[in-house]
């Protein structure tokens, strides 16, 4: 069980449908507050290195068992669908020291 807080960061790297990533965003928001994690940063700016970052998203969770819960439950399944069809990201999970 890994139980130490950690930073959730999600890079978008493209978008096929933007409305459909702006559902999916949506619904995402009030379910990852549900799961106990909220939205810390979003944005962001390339300073150095290419290629530029996408625009990030960092969330801030209890545990990264609880991102991975969240991921994997029954009600995360339909946006995962959405997610998928509409966009490509890249998610990286960061224990907190």
């Amino acid at each position: 069980m890994n139980d130490k807080q950690v930073l959730v960061v999600v890079e978008i790297r493209s978008v096929h449908d933007a409305e459909a990533l702006k559902a999916y965003q949506a619904g995402a928001r009030q379910q990852i507050v549900e799961y106990g994690a909220s939205v810390i940063a979003r944005g962001g700016a390339t300073l150095e290195g290419t290629p530029a970052f996408g625009p990030l998203m960092v969330q801030h969770w209890p545990s990264e068992d609880a991102f991975r819960t969240w991921q994997g439950s029954e009600s995360y399944r339909p946006l995962r669908a959405i997610r998928e069809a509409c966009a490509d990201l890249r998610i990286a999970v960061i224990p907190l020291v």
